[in-house]
């Protein structure tokens, strides 16, 4: 085994020139300026592609969304006529909130679906009336403004009529279809037709 020379200084670095290093330097040199350039360049195609993947939908046609939201509101006339609180449900989204001074604020299909159940228990021959005063549509929601008449017959076989004045926030579905997400109703008055 040799003997270890402690006092031995390292062998300084000079700045000599080399014909290899400089060419090794200037490559080095070359990558580190090009390393940010493939960075920012990969970020950009990855923007891109995450800008892409969330794209808003595609634009919708005023005419196509008034037939889809007019289809939406015939469904609820007819869940109404039907007693059927799971159909009156569908029509929401899962975020739906339903607000009526009368009422505790509901939310979500499970809670509507029990509210149409216990608001239709005692009444027959229910009908719904809807008269849009303005909607307004973007492309991927749209509000409606009106009044509304509901008609029925409750458990004493008096007939009675209720109007009032709503407005609903209706969300676009990715399939194109319309489903309400906010409901906001007040009762003008309530008159016995017989």
């Amino acid at each position: 085994m040799l003997p270890i020379n402690r006092s031995a200084r390292p062998r300084r670095r000079t700045n000599a020139p080399s014909v290899s290093n400089d060419a090794t330097s200037a490559e080095s040199r070359t990558r580190r300026r090009q390393r940010p350039l493939m960075r920012s360049s990969l970020l950009l195609i990855s923007l891109c592609f995450l800008g892409f993947g969330c794209s808003k939908p595609s634009p919708v046609s005023v005419g196509d969304a008034n037939s889809g939201i007019d289809s939406l509101n015939a469904r609820l006339v007819r869940a109404y006529q039907n007693r059927d609180p799971r159909a009156y449900a569908a029509l929401y989204t899962d975020t739906a909130v339903f607000e009526w001074p009368a009422f505790k604020t509901v939310r979500g299909p499970a809670d509507l679906a029990a509210m149409a159940r216990s608001n239709w228990a005692g009444e027959r021959d229910v009908d719904l009336r809807l008269s849009v005063s303005n909607r307004r549509v973007a492309a991927d929601h749209a509000t409606e403004f009106g009044a509304f008449q509901q008609s029925w017959t409750d458990s004493a076989g008096l007939r009675m009529t209720e109007f009032g004045r709503y407005v609903t926030l209706f969300l676009r579905e990715r399939n194109g279809s319309w489903r309400m997400d906010r409901f906001f109703g007040f009762e003008d008055s309530t008159r016995s037709t017989k």
